[in-house]
C-alpha cells in the first residue's frame, strides 16, 4: 500500500451550509491554511459528526489530497474529533479551534492573550477529559504518546491554568469597569462601534478620532477594544472600537470576550456595522445575526445607528438603506437611524455625525 503524501498547512473543508463556505475559506486563509477541497455535509452523525457513507467519501479525499487537517467549520463533541481522528488519521480542527488561531496572531494585550488562552483551554479540557476516558478503557492505546498518566497531569495543570486565567481576567475587568465609571462621572458618552470583522469599524473609529490604528483586510485585527475621546456635538464623546463578530459566533468565544462584549452593552449608543458592498441577502443575514449578538449580550434598549459602509464600492444603495430600514423596525431594538457611508473614502461622515449627535443630545 502506497504511504500517504502529507501537504503541510493544507485543509479539507467540511461546512454544513454553501452559505458558510465564502466565510470559512476567508478564515483559514487567514489561519495559515490552504483549502484544497470543501465537502457540504447535510446531516450530522452524533457519534462521528459524519455517518458512514460521507466518512469513507472523506477518507478517499483525504489520502487522494494528501491534506494535513480536516476542518470541519462547525463546533464538534470531544467524541467527535476523537472518532473522525481516529477513522481519518489526520488532526481535525473545529470552527472554534481555527478562529483562537487567528486570535492569537492579533492578541497584542495581555487581557487579549488571556482570553484567547481561556478559551482554548476550556475548548480543550472535554477533549482531553475523554480522551482520559478513553485511555482508562484502553481503546486509544498510546493517544498523545505518554498514555494515560501523562494524559490524567496535563487534564490536571489545564484546570489549574484555567483557574488562575479566570482571576486575572476578573481583575482586569474590574479594572476596566473603573475605568468606565471615572469617564461616566464626567458626563461623558460612550459610543461603540461594533458589527463583523472586516467590516470597518477601525477605520470608521480612525476617522472619528483622527487616530491611526491598524486597520487591513485582515480578519479580527482588533482584539481588544480601544477607547478614544473627542470632542464633538459640543461635548467629548467617547468612542470604543470593538472585536468584530462572526457568523453564529461559538458560545466558548462569547463567554472569553466578555470583557469586550460588555463594552458594548455598558454603552450609552451603539454604531452597528454592515458591509453594504456584500451581498443584499447577506447583508440582511449580518444585519439579523448582529441584532441577536447584541440582544445576547444586553443591548436591548440602547440607541443603535445601523451604518452601511463602503458604498463607495456598492450597488443599490438606496434599496438597501431601504430593506434594512424596514427589517430594523421589525426588531425589539432601539434602530434610530440607518446612513450609509464610506469610512475609507469620507462619504456621508457629516451625515453620520448629525445622526451621532441627535443620539448625544436625548442622553
Amino acid at each position: 500500500m502506497a504511504r500517504r503524501v502529507v501537504v503541510e498547512n493544507t485543509v479539507l473543508l467540511i461546512v454544513r451550509d454553501p452559505i458558510d463556505e465564502p466565510e470559512a475559506r476567508a478564515i483559514l486563509t487567514e489561519a495559515g491554511y490552504q483549502v484544497l477541497k470543501s465537502i457540504v455535509v447535510r446531516r450530522v452523525d452524533p457519534s462521528c459528526y459524519l455517518g458512514r457513507g460521507k466518512l469513507r467519501e472523506v477518507k478517499s479525499v483525504v489520502d487522494a489530497l494528501g491534506v494535513s487537517k480536516l476542518c470541519v467549520f462547525d463546533e464538534l463533541r470531544p467524541r467527535q474529533v476523537t472518532c473522525l481522528m481516529r477513522e481519518l488519521g489526520v488532526e481535525v480542527l473545529d470552527k472554534v479551534m481555527v478562529i483562537l488561531e487567528i486570535f492569537s496572531r492579533h492578541a497584542g494585550s495581555k487581557e487579549a492573550k488571556l482570553q484567547i488562552e481561556l478559551a482554548r483551554l476550556r475548548h480543550q479540557l472535554p477533549l482531553i477529559r475523554d480522551w482520559l476516558r478513553r485511555a482508562k478503557l484502553r481503546e486509544l492505546p498510546g493517544f498523545l504518546g505518554a498514555g494515560e498518566y501523562a494524559i490524567d497531569a496535563y487534564y490536571r495543570h489545564v484546570k489549574s491554568r484555567i483557574a488562575r486565567i479566570a482571576r486575572e481576567l476578573e481583575e482586569l475587568r474590574a479594572r476596566r469597569a473603573l475605568e468606565r465609571a471615572k469617564r461616566r462621572e464626567s458626563g461623558m458618552p460612550h459610543i461603540a462601534i461594533a458589527g463583523y470583522t472586516n467590516s470597518g469599524k477601525t477605520t470608521l473609529f480612525n476617522l472619528l478620532t483622527n487616530l491611526r490604528k491598524p486597520t487591513g483586510t485582515e480578519l479580527f485585527t482588533t482584539m481588544s477594544p480601544k477607547t478614544y475621546a473627542v470632542k464633538m456635538c459640543g461635548r467629548k464623546i467617547a468612542f470604543v472600537d470593538t472585536v468584530g463578530f462572526i457568523r453564529k459566533i461559538p458560545l466558548e468565544i462569547v463567554e472569553a470576550f466578555r470583557a469586550v462584549l460588555e463594552e458594548i452593552s455598558s454603552a450609552d449608543a451603539i454604531l452597528l456595522m454592515l458591509d453594504a458592498s456584500e451581498d443584499r441577502e447577506l447583508v440582511l443575514e449580518k444585519f439579523d445575526s448582529s441584532i441577536r449578538l447584541l440582544r445576547e449580550v444586553g443591548a436591548h434598549g440602547i440607541p443603535t445607528i445601523v451604518v452601511l459602509n463602503k458604498i463607495d464600492v456598492a450597488n443599490g444603495v438606496e434599496e438597501l438603506v431601504d430593506a434594512v430600514t424596514k427589517v430594523s423596525s421589525s426588531y425589539e431594538m432601539n434602530v434610530v437611524d440607518v446612513v450609509p457611508i464610506s469610512a475609507l473614502k469620507r462619504i456621508n461622515v457629516d451625515r453620520l455625525k448629525e445622526s451621532i449627535c441627535r443620539v448625544v443630545e436625548c442622553l
